[in-house]
Order: structure tokens, then sequence, then C-alpha cells
């Protein structure tokens, strides 16, 4: 298997169409006999149309941005050759080359035609979709003419943290005359339309009014830390009817190969951490006004550089996107942590789902990397303490929407831009969006 790096950005583009699959379907013109992909990338977020680069996480809107999309096709004929790899292709410069798809110019389209030379016989397919940028993953990529038994991975670099990609796969036929057979009878043309999904998680957390000290003690950074983390993306198990959060949500976990323990919950047990702020790039000088916490009145409360999204006043926001991991039964998943200048835990509160949340309950289930190899399902239910973070679900400790502005930057806006308050040591809870495939409120107990 060659290995090929993938950026941030073109997994994020993957993701965009992952998030809006019930968008209408773009149909593409076989022109007789010609052979044709449509990769539909549709996002009601307001990143979808901007130059490629890594996306960061800085709401729970949809979103995307990616440079190239790889296409495999393997036959799925019985017999010897079933899963070998026939064609194989990458797009390049998807952001320079694809066109507006809705009416608001959000979404993007690209029809790609198989050459003449490459064109597919009679016979049955499927087609897999991977949407990335340069750099970000290691790539598991089969080359043309082999026989492969296992689903498409992606690994993180050592060290480094998750980025967003897409993936989707889709079966198709073509017929003796070299046709694309449709399964849409009210289409006159018919084509392979490939929906790409996010493939990773995302988490985040909005806070204000953090305690400035603990005791005697400053308070330097505040941190979510968790029961594992894991460093490879598997691309299988696809969840092709999603179109809404509805009843065909998956809670799918596709990460695997735990990462090097980093951190420590706070009686001991080993941890990784999800993400992280430094209180001084949000406050600059510590707490200006010296009221014990950080928050509005602070004087001296800037956006750090980088921070793209509207901020209200007196707030700190931390995120990133993750590999999906289980649960460990028994255990709680979440810590979220308040650190001095060394690294050492002032205090921590417990991470939770909110009690109405969908996830409680359900039985988690898992992507094999072998593709003859069917869906695990997990040996015991979410609970509120002890839950996975599943495929293409958001987890987040207050409420920040993309590009969110207010005419009062110092008063929060229920449902659309509302920090955390800390400074009660209150429950906070974690949600999940439904421009992702699920949105999870979770809450931090005293």
């Amino acid at each position: 298997m060659k290995k090929y790096f993938i950026s941030g950005a073109m997994l994020a583009g993957l993701m965009s169409l992952a998030a809006c699959s019930n968008d209408e379907d773009v149909v593409a013109d076989n022109n007789g006999a010609e052979q044709q992909f449509t990769i539909t990338l549709a996002s009601s977020g307001d990143r979808a149309t901007r130059a490629a680069a890594d996306r960061t996480l800085e709401s729970e809107a949809a979103g995307q941005s990616i440079e190239k999309v790889t296409l495999v096709v393997r036959s799925q004929d019985d017999g010897a050759d079933k899963n070998k790899v026939v064609y194989i292709h990458t797009l390049d410069n998807w952001n320079g080359t694809a066109t507006n798809y809705d009416t608001n110019g959000h979404g993007k389209k690209l029809t790609f035609t198989i050459p003449k030379a490459d064109k597919l016989g009679a016979g049955s397919y499927v087609v897999t979709a991977v949407g990335y940028n340069e750099g970000n993953y290691t790539l598991s990529l089969p080359n043309k003419g082999d026989v492969v038994d296992k689903n498409i991975t992606a690994t993180t670099p050592t060290g480094a943290e998750a980025k967003e990609v897409f993936a989707g796969e889709q079966k198709f036929n073509v017929t003796a005359d070299k046709k694309i057979e449709g399964t849409d009878a009210s289409k006159a043309i018919q084509s392979v339309d490939v929906t790409l999904h996010r493939q990773v998680a995302g988490a985040y957390g909005y806070f204000t009014s953090i305690p400035a000290k603990i005791g005697d003690t400053e308070v330097a950074s505040i941190r979510m830390v968790s029961r594992s983390k894991n460093t490879v993306l598997t691309f299988g198990s696809f969840n092709s009817s999603f179109t809404t959060t509805d009843a065909n949500v998956m809670y799918m976990v596709n990460g695997s190969v735990p990462a090097t323990k980093t951190a420590k919950f706070l009686n001991g047990d080993e941890a990784n951490v999800l993400f992280s702020a430094s209180i001084a790039d949000w406050f600059p000088g510590g707490d200006d006004n010296k009221d014990g916490v950080y928050d509005k009145n602070d004087s001296n409360w800037e956006k750090p550089n980088g921070y793209t999204g509207s901020y209200l006043k007196g707030s700190v926001f931390a995120s990133n996107f993750i590999v999906p991991f289980s649960a460990t039964q028994g255990k709680s998943t979440l810590e979220l942590q308040l650190l001095d200048a060394t690294g050492n835990v002032l205090y921590a509160w417990p991470v939770k789902l909110d009690a109405s949340n969908d996830q409680i309950g359900k039985m988690g289930e898992t992507a094999s990397a072998n593709l003859s190899d069917p869906i695990t399902t997990m040996g015991f239910a979410e609970t509120a303490d002890v839950f996975s973070l599943f495929r293409n679900h958001i987890y987040s400790i207050g409420i920040h929407k993309q590009g969110t502005s207010t005419t009062d930057p110092e008063t929060p806006v229920p449902g659309t831009d509302q920090p955390t308050d800390l400074s009660k040591i209150q429950n906070v809870v974690i949600r999940v969006n439904d421009n992702w495939e699920a949105l999870h409120h979770m809450s931090i107990d005293e």
C-alpha cells in the first residue's frame, strides 16, 4: 500500500459534503457512454467557498475547505477479482475547479469524466472518495490492480492533532454498452453521485467568569482531558442514509490505535488532552481588575490572533477535531480542569452529557478495518458519564455559532452565543449540532 500525505483542508471539504447530504442531488450528463462521477460539496456554513486552508473548529457551524478528492473504484463482481482496484484518480485544486451548487453560493460540485482509455467494463462496482489537504494525515491508498481486503485509513502524524476529513462511498453498475446504470428512474441521464461525510468528531469549550485563583494559586490555563484518544481513522461503515439529525443518526466509532497518554485526571488516572487554552492569550496581564474572575469586567480582554469568529467580551474558547474513540466501561470519559503555570491541576469538574441527550442509552458501534468484517456493537450502553465520542458528532460546553455577532458584545444570546459561567462551579452542558450528524450537550458537576 502506498502512503500519501493528506492535508486537513481537503479532509474538511469532505466533511461539508457529509454535513449537507440532504441537499438536492446534482445530476451529471453522461453524454452517451461517457462515465462520470459527480462529487457534491454543499454547506450551510460560511466557509464552503473560502480558499482552501486547514479549517479550525471555531464553532458548531457546518463548514469545509479541501484541496483534493481521491476516488478509488473497486470491482464488486464475485470471483478472484472481487475488490480489485480497477481505477484510481485524484482530483486536484478542488476549490479552484468546483462550481457553485446552491443558490447561496455555499455549495460546490464537480463532475469528473473517466477518460476513454480507463472506461469501466460491464459489472458491479463501488467507489470510495476521500477529501483532504496534503500533510494532515498519512493516507493508505491501494494501487490500481491491487485486490484489497481492508478499508482506506488515515493516520495522524506523531504528536499532531486531528484535522477535518471527509469520505463517502457509492455502489453502482455499468451495462454492456458501458453506460452507468442509474437507480433513479426519474432521471433521464444517470450518474454516480458520491456524498462525502465528516469522519472526525469535534469538541469545544466556551467559557466566561473563570476563577482567577484556586486558593492562593493563580489559574493559568483551562483544558479538557479524556479517558482515550485515537490516531487512526477508518473510512468504512458509512452512514449513506444520513440527511438530517433524525432516526438515521449513527453512533459510530471509526477510530483506533490509542495515542500516548500525556496528562492525568485529578485522581491520578492517565489521560489525553482534547483541547486547552492559555488564560494569558485572552487576558494578557491576568485578572486586570482583581475581582477574582476572568470576565467582561477585565479591560485587558482580547481575542487572540488566528481566531476569525466573534466572541463575547470576557470569554475564552478552545476546541479540536478528534479521531472518534469508545467509552471505557465503568470509567468517566471527560474532565474539565483548571491548571497553574507549571501544569498542576488546581480544580476539576467531571463532564457529562445532559440528561435528555439522545446518545444516553444507545449502543455504540465500531467500524472494522477489514472490508469483510461486519459492524461491531459495543457491549454496554452509553451513560451520562461514560460515553463515546462518535464520528461526525460535535460535543460542546457552552454555545458558539460561527459568525455570531451581537450589538452588545457583553451580553450572551441564548441558543446562539452563550459561554458557560464557571464562577459558581456549576453544571455545564455538552451538546451536539444538527449541521453535524448530531449535537451533544454536556455538563460539568461540582
